[in-house]
Order: C-alpha cells, then sequence, then structure tokens
C-alpha cells in the first residue's frame, strides 16, 4: 500500500509530477477553460498539502461532473456528519463517483476528506496514480492464492483500523468487492469479518462500533455504465455454459471508469445514513462465543447495513418502469417511459445479445425499485 505524500516536500514533487504529465493540459481545459494553464500550475504549485488541492482542483473536478452530466445533485442525512472518525460503507456503483462526490459533500460541509480503498484496476487509467497520492486513495492488491488474499485482508483491516481509531481520519470504502452489476445491493459479510478483525477478537461488536461505520446509500437516476454491466453479465454467462472464464479486453475497465464519469446520470443523491453503534449492534446481535454464532454475527451485521442503504435510496420514475417492462404489466406512456424505453432500444442495438441482454439492463434498474 503506498501511503500519499504527507510531508510539504513530498507533496509538491507530486504535485511537479502531476502539472507535467500529458494528460494535465487536458484537465486544466475542461475545469478551469478560462485559466491560464501556467497560471493554473504555478497556484498547484504553490498549494501546501492534499487537502488544499482537493479543496481546489478535485472539488472543481466535481463541479465539471454536476453540471456537464447530472440534471440535479443532492445529498441528505448530514446531520450525522461531524468531525467524528467514521468508516463509510457505501453501495458500489460507479467505480470512481461514488467515493469521488462524498468527498464533494465533506469539502462543501468544512469537513475532512477519507482514506479511500480503490480497486487495482483504476490504475489503467494513466495520470491515476499521481492522482491517487494526491487524493488519500489505496489500492490493496488481492494476492495470487488464499494465503495472500488473506494477508491483503489482513493488511487492510489494520490500515483501516490506524486511521480511523488511532489516527482520528475517516475512511472510505465499497460495501463488496466491485460494482454491483445486477442493481441489488449486498455488504460482503467477509467485509464486516475484516473489519472485526482490526481490533479486540473476543468482542468483534466492539470493535466494530469504535469504527463507528456509517452506511451511505447512492442513488443514480441514470445507472452508470449499465449497458456496459448487462453486456459484461451476459457475456459471463455464455462463457459459463461453455464452461469458460470470462475474461476481460484490455482497456475495458478503463472504459468504465471513464464513461462512468462523463456519461449523463439525472438526478444523483447521496445519502448519509445514520451510524452503527455499539449499543445498537449488542441489542440486535449477540456477542459470539463459537465459530458459526460469529460468522452468524457478520452476516447480521452486513444486513444491517444494507438495511440502512436500501432504506436511505432514492427510486425514480425509471425504477418503477424498469419493473413495468420486465413484468409485462401497463403503464401509461408518459414523458419519463417513453424516454427509458427509447433508452433501452438504443442499449440494445448497440449491444446486440438478444432478450438476455435487454433482461439484465431492465434488471439492473428493477432491482432497485424498492
Amino acid at each position: 500500500m503506498d501511503e500519499y505524500s504527507t510531508s510539504t516536500q513530498q507533496f509538491r514533487a507530486t504535485m511537479q509530477t502531476f502539472v507535467e504529465h500529458e494528460m494535465f493540459d487536458m484537465l486544466a481545459s475542461q475545469l478551469y477553460p478560462n485559466l491560464p494553464k501556467e497560471e493554473l500550475k504555478q497556484r498547484l504549485l504553490a498549494l501546501e498539502g492534499v487537502d488544499q488541492f482537493q479543496s481546489m482542483f478535485m472539488y472543481r473536478g466535481c463541479q465539471w461532473v454536476i453540471e456537464h452530466t447530472m440534471s440535479r445533485f443532492t445529498y441528505s442525512g448530514t446531520e450525522y456528519l461531524d468531525h467524528t472518525p467514521r468508516l463509510f460503507v457505501s453501495n458500489h456503483r460507479d467505480i470512481v463517483l461514488d467515493a469521488m462526490m462524498l468527498q464533494y459533500i465533506l469539502v462543501d460541509k468544512g469537513l475532512p476528506t477519507t482514506h479511500v480503498i480503490i480497486g487495482a484496476n483504476l490504475f489503467e487509467i494513466p495520470i491515476m496514480p499521481v492522482l491517487a497520492q494526491l487524493n488519500k486513495m489505496y489500492s490493496i492488491g488481492r494476492g495470487g492464492n488464499r494465503r495472500e488474499y488473506y494477508r491483503c485482508l489482513t493488511e487492510m483491516s489494520h490500515h483501516l483500523r490506524h486511521w480511523v481509531v488511532e489516527r482520528g481520519e475517516s475512511a472510505w470504502i465499497a460495501q463488496r468487492n466491485g460494482r454491483t452489476k445486477d442493481g441489488i445491493d449486498h455488504t460482503d459479510p467477509s467485509l464486516v469479518k475484516m473489519i472485526a478483525s482490526s481490533g479486540n477478537t473476543d468482542n468483534p461488536l466492539r470493535t466494530l462500533a469504535e469504527m463507528n461505520i456509517t452506511p451511505v446509500s447512492v442513488s443514480y437516476e441514470w445507472e452508470p455504465c449499465a449497458a456496459l454491466k448487462a453486456r459484461e453479465l451476459c457475456l459471463r454467462s455464455r462463457a459459463n455454459a461453455l464452461g469458460q472464464a470470462y475474461a476481460k479486453v484490455p482497456g475495458e475497465d478503463m472504459q468504465s471508469v471513464l464513461s462512468g464519469i462523463t456519461d449523463f446520470k439525472g438526478h444523483v443523491h447521496f445519502t448519509i445514513c445514520q451510524p452503527i453503534g455499539y449499543d445498537e449492534l449488542a441489542q440486535s446481535i449477540p456477542t459470539p462465543h463459537s465459530k458459526a454464532e460469529e460468522k452468524a454475527c457478520y452476516q447480521a451485521v452486513a444486513a444491517l447495513i444494507d438495511r440502512r442503504i436500501t432504506n436511505g435510496y432514492h427510486t425514480t420514475p425509471n425504477n418503477h418502469i424498469a419493473t413495468q417492462m420486465l413484468n409485462g404489466t401497463a403503464s401509461d406512456h408518459t414523458p419519463e417511459r417513453q424516454a427509458f424505453e427509447a433508452y433501452v432500444d438504443q442499449a440494445c442495438r448497440q449491444y446486440p445479445l438478444g432478450d438476455d441482454f435487454r433482461r439484465r439492463l431492465l434488471a439492473i434498474y428493477s432491482s432497485s425499485d424498492h
């Protein structure tokens, strides 16, 4: 795991690399079209740390995404936000934006940004290793075998606890490994186990409570990369039927990253859910005394996080329309339905994978019709 630049000298060395990167001019022209590039470079090189960079450059990046790819960006639950260090556990619909827009909210509220656990696939984007150092992002490898994978999880748990409990700094992690591709937001119990293993293993509920787990529910009117997700599920299903493994083509993850950022998303809403405290854990989940009870405990905590995220999800007409189309039930031909049907038809033409693709695309939206 790479530690981001902590000293001013280290930070400015990383910033120098950033402003000299071949992709910097493109980013600068998009975010600061009226500011000469050399002036922008000098402003960035005069910054003294990550927090200043995020408040200036990344905040403007989020504003660009809102202005150019969203009809509205709203959020609720900020009454639960304060300077208390916490572990945000979010549903995962977009590779970049789920974490990125939370940082925007925190800066908007005058609060510190978080450490962010990201997947190694983000580093396919050439400038990403530099941006990661400037945004407190960390990638932990999954390892090639079971022992290496366990070592990676152990390392991750220790870092999360170090940040939240020992250093008093918040962190963000997705509720599962990889984005939700079917519209169903489920927290992986292995994630809960990983978090619980960071402290006193004799009292995992106490350890979990010390992390001040705060679920985040992210809702997109137009699901980022929905067609790409449906396509991947179709191809995975076909490969499995032939006894083969699905292999991503080079650049597939990068396409998802860029599409997620630039494609139109409509109304996007973030719900900061009520943190999960020790009293709630103790009342609903008994302290485990055996391996079987321990496993059930992690599943129960995962289900508790799921309920928070599900209750915080904001449904849109697209979710209801997709359910009707999937079930073949009648509906009035409203402008919203006509727009959604046109979107589905266009995606089906772009990826001619038959009824399986159409069904999976509709399921992504229908599954969110809580």
